[in-house]
């Protein structure tokens, strides 16, 4: 019998995101839509989710909420593709429903902006798969 590690580990799933700068200071790893799709196409028909508003993506930077202090370093991985792995368990808090993500790379691009490891109060990335609103 397995370790509950052991198949904790097998769970998490591993693809790569490309990033996509602005409008404005904001960075984005922007997934695979299928991922979303699919995930989305698991949540009970009964609750009548809706898609998420913007693309299937990680947010690296968040539009007037940071501001990093090494500008220097924007725009250098302008459409670089990076690895992510995530949990296939569906989270939700009764209004969005989402993957958690994460990811060494959006980890290091962040850094090098000046940014802490994990961005706002979540600490956790994540990928929005769908909303009730």
């Amino acid at each position: 019998m397995k370790a509950f590690n052991e198949w904790l580990n097998e769970q998490i799933h591993e693809s790569t995101a490309k990033v996509v700068y602005g409008p404005g200071i904001r960075i984005i790893a922007e997934v695979d839509q299928e991922l979303s799709r699919y995930y989305r196409s698991l949540i009970p028909k009964y609750l009548n989710v809706k898609p998420q508003k913007y693309r299937s993506h990680i947010t690296i930077v968040r539009t007037g909420v940071e501001n990093p202090p090494n500008m220097e370093y924007w725009g250098k991985y302008e459409n670089q593709h990076i690895n992510f792995s995530y949990d296939p368990i569906i989270k939700n808090d009764g209004t969005y429903f989402w993957l958690d993500a994460y990811s060494s790379d959006i980890e290091k691009i962040r850094e090098e902006l000046g940014l802490p490891k994990y961005r706002l109060a979540r600490k956790e990335y994540h990928i929005t798969i769908a909303n009730l609103k």
